[in-house]
């Protein structure tokens, strides 16, 4: 059973809000530890859940152009850098200057990102007309507008409030009370409010459009709001000691980590699912235009034996037969090898089976462990298995000899010792499976030539720059 999205929300809040209250009314679960070590773990592991969901994000953004998308990849971003860049590094340190410089740093950072995610959460869905121009500006401003607040803080680093010295003891147990630089506390209220904020609006979100992402997203900000209200009353972003907020933080990083492992799924199902239409798409051209013209022009000639047997020459529906048995072949040969094999291997496979079958003799001269794309890898072994299968049945070839080497361009070279081929039929562009040859090599950017050899037979070459 799956719960609604506003449920989700409602839970997460339920559940921060509980502990919250638990540990404010109950003094003997009044939760403190001290480890600095503990603490930079804390913001590197959220640093980096919050660089792959911005990650992730942007590069969704990059296929839906939505702006929303953009807005919330930039939050991430910014929560990113503040944990990573600004809290986690300065904590190493662990001195007074850093720690005031890394408590306003990473503040201002969260901030920011909490206005853009609550901004992403409520702005109308729309696609901008420059989606990569726009990206580019926005997150180049984005790094330069906090690169700008990192240099403020520190020009007025002496002057700024450093909240709590690094060891300062927890409270004591009982009903706390908001200690500290006033300002501060009202920054971490303020980024509160926030994510209160961001967690309606995705919720919003994910009950219009069924967006699973959202649906955590909503859930992450209604815990990351309750963090903000825990570190108002007890502060430990700026001691060593570690509080029920830190926990919830994490908490909170891991319900967006449990988003974008959910996305990731999804993205890498529409990518199989793409991929098999577009299989299935190839084949049904395959065999359109070769399996299928075949038949049907042998099924054209059998009812037309019927009813006139002088007027159709059988040789022609055999032959019609051998080109459509021979592009059955095709079609299994190329399914059933798999697409990472060499294309040196595949060639050498091809040319035998097809030699083998007439009885005739092969000579090879590949050069192996050339790496080609898997369309250029189909079309060369289709032009080979097309110049192989003329050199045997019209050429009568006894040796076929195929080279292929990768030195000034790709080159690939199949001679016969056959009887030759008619030569005006190859200057009109007919005869000998020419123009399907040409064309497949068109397409994969690289000429075709047909030429008759001094000491009798034909050469076929393929040349790709």
């Amino acid at each position: 059973m799956r719960l609604r999205p506003r449920y989700l929300t409602v839970l997460a809040a339920d559940l921060a809000a509980g502990v919250t209250t638990l540990v404010l009314v109950l003094p003997f679960l009044h939760f403190a530890y001290r480890s600095a070590v503990l603490h930079a773990t804390i913001e590197t592991a959220s640093g980096m859940i919050a660089l792959l969901a911005g990650y992730l994000i942007f590069g969704r953004y990059r296929r839906s152009a939505r702006r929303e998308d953009l807005a919330l990849a930039t939050a991430l971003g910014f929560l990113a850098c503040a944990h990573l860049v600004f809290s986690a590094m300065p904590w190493a340190l662990l001195s007074p200057e850093s720690m005031r410089f890394s408590a306003w740093t990473s503040l201002v950072g969260t901030v920011i990102g909490a206005s853009f995610l609550a901004a992403a959460s409520v702005m109308p869905s729309r696609r901008l007309r420059r989606p990569r121009s726009t990206g580019r500006v926005v997150l180049a401003a984005s790094a330069a507008t906090y690169g700008f607040c990192a240099i403020l803080i520190g020009v007025f680093l002496p002057h700024l409030p450093l909240g709590f010295a690094p060891t300062t003891s927890p409270p004591p147990p009982g009903l706390p009370h908001p200690v500290g630089a006033h300002s501060l506390l009202a920054v971490q209220l303020v980024g509160a409010m926030l994510f209160a904020v961001a967690a309606v609006g995705f919720t919003r979100v994910a009950e219009q459009t069924g967006d699973k992402l959202m649906q955590w997203l909503a859930a992450s900000a209604a815990l990351a709001a309750f963090v903000r209200v825990n570190y108002s009353l007890f502060p430990s972003l700026y001691t060593q000691w570690v509080y029920i907020g830190d926990a919830l933080r994490v908490g909170a990083y891991l319900l967006l980590l449990a988003g974008v492992a959910g996305e990731i799924n999804r993205y890498q199902r529409s990518v199989a699912v793409a991929a098999a239409a577009d299989e299935r798409r190839r084949i049904a051209r395959e065999l359109h235009d070769g399996l299928a013209q075949e038949l049907a022009f042998v099924a054209t000639q059998a009812r037309e034996l019927e009813r006139n047997r002088d007027g159709v020459e059988l040789k022609y529906i055999v032959a019609a037969a051998e080109r459509a048995l021979d592009e059955s072949r095709r079609a299994i040969v190329l399914l059933t090898h798999p697409e990472d094999e060499p294309l040196d291997v595949a060639l050498i496979q091809t040319v035998e089976e097809l030699v083998t079958r007439v009885g005739g003799r092969t000579r090879f001269d590949v050069e192996p462990g050339i790496d080609v794309a898997p369309e250029t890898r189909e079309a060369l072994l289709r032009i080979v298995r097309e110049a192989v299968t003329n050199a045997s049945r019209h050429g009568h070839a006894d040796v076929v000899t195929v080279e292929l080497q990768n030195k000034r361009g790709l080159r690939l070279r199949v001679a016969d010792d056959g009887v030759g081929f008619d030569q005006a039929a190859v200057a009109d562009g007919h005869g000998l499976g020419l123009v399907t040859m040409r064309t497949r090599a068109r397409e994969i950017g690289g000429e075709l030539r047909i030429a008759p050899l001094p000491e009798g037979g034909t050469e076929v070459e393929v040349v790709i720059p």
